[in-house]
């Protein structure tokens, strides 16, 4: 599980280091409908998979055919 080092500055505590590490999500992408597994630091679920991010040219499923 990959991790990184992040500087935490805020007023509220003493600045720190702090190591984070990614989360593997499994969910239905909201563009192209695929299920898909992405690998992330985000707090919360995201909402596209890596192949299409929410972008109509990007996505596979919905590739022009000529």
């Amino acid at each position: 599980m990959p991790s990184k080092k992040i500087r935490v500055n805020e007023y509220t505590v003493k600045s720190h280091y702090r190591t984070i590490h990614t989360r593997v999500f499994h969910l239905i992408c909201s563009y192209c409908h695929d299920a898909v597994e992405r690998e992330s630091y985000a707090t919360s679920c995201p909402k596209y998979g890596n192949q299409c991010n929410g972008v109509a040219g990007k996505c596979k499923r919905f590739e022009k055919k000529s």
